[in-house]
């Protein structure tokens, strides 16, 4: 009985320690495999069956947040034309909630284009470049990867 207590509290102690630390030092989307911080409100493929934050989605690998981050995306500029980085930003990542411009700024730097420079999304490779651009706003620079950003819009 007293090795079980004692492997249980050293079980419990190594999380504490390394588990814990993690989840107390990782950004929200990385905690919620969910790369671009999409608040919950649609069903989407490869969410977690009970959710992990009662604002944001949370999704069972980073290529199913990424996957939703692409449609999204892809539905703003086939149903509303939104064609550029400042006017795909400015929908997204809106004004009320964010530092938008620097926002803007930062991803047209990152993928080497003007801020009002149109953006063909139907290029598999370009939506790609985009979103994981976007994560390192997002989820912190390094926390999320172009393979992974691939993955997701393999998906859509």
């Amino acid at each position: 009985m007293n090795k079980w207590l004692i492997i249980g509290g050293l079980t419990g102690a190594a999380f504490l320690l390394w588990g814990g630390k993690t989840l107390m030092t990782s950004t929200r989307g990385v905690r919620n495999n969910n790369p671009l911080n999409i608040k919950r409100g649609n069903d989407w493929n490869g969410e977690t069956d009970i959710p992990l934050d009662p604002v944001f989605e949370s999704f069972k690998e980073p290529k199913y947040g990424f996957r939703a981050g692409a449609k999204l995306l892809r539905n703003y500029q086939s149903l509303y034309g939104l064609n550029t980085i400042r006017e795909l930003i400015n929908r997204f990542a809106p004004y009320s909630e964010n530092n938008t411009q620097a926002y803007v700024a930062f991803v047209a730097k990152e993928m080497g284009v003007g801020e009002n420079e149109p953006l063909d999304l139907s290029s598999d490779s370009t939506l790609a470049k985009l979103i994981h651009t976007m994560s390192k706003m997002e989820s912190g620079n390094g926390a999320f990867s172009l393979t992974q950003a691939k993955a997701g819009v393999a998906l859509v």
